[in-house]
């Protein structure tokens, strides 16, 4: 994935997201904020993994109708004006509570999202390597 963001604006929202999660950004945090950014510029959008070829190409993706389209591309707007206001180190709380709520996500959800590289978040926290979905290559 290409980064959106320059340099100095990883580095910012990088020390945002460990101010919330300790290690968020060596786990992939910044990456992860980028794929959902990017999210509709996919088809279909990278934004609901499901279960697909895991093993060789990645997830698949769920389609989205037209009313979810519309009110993600708000959302994915506004989110954008968050990590906008970080840089510029003018977060409010919140932002920080969103910031937040993506550095837990990506310490700790699905890899497939963009962030808990090789897994590091589960490993942190003792969690198994999900089973599900099944099609998922054998660690």
């Amino acid at each position: 994935m290409t980064p959106i963001f320059d340099d100095d604006a990883r580095a910012t929202i990088a020390t945002a997201m460990d101010a919330q999660v300790p290690g968020a950004a060596a786990l992939g945090s910044v990456e992860y904020v980028e794929q959902l950014l990017t999210a509709l510029d996919h088809d279909p959008p990278h934004l609901w993994a499901a279960p697909g070829d895991w093993a060789g190409e990645g997830p698949a993706w769920l389609e989205l109708g037209p009313w979810e389209r519309q009110a993600w591309t708000q959302r994915l707007g506004d989110v954008r004006a968050v990590y906008q206001r970080v840089i510029e180190g003018e977060a409010t709380p919140a932002d920080e509570r969103i910031v937040h709520a993506h550095a837990c996500e990506a310490t700790y959800g699905d890899p497939a999202y963009g962030g808990n590289r090789h897994g590091g978040g589960w490993q942190r926290i003792g969690f198994p390597e999900p089973l599900f979905p099944p099609t998922r290559a054998p660690q």
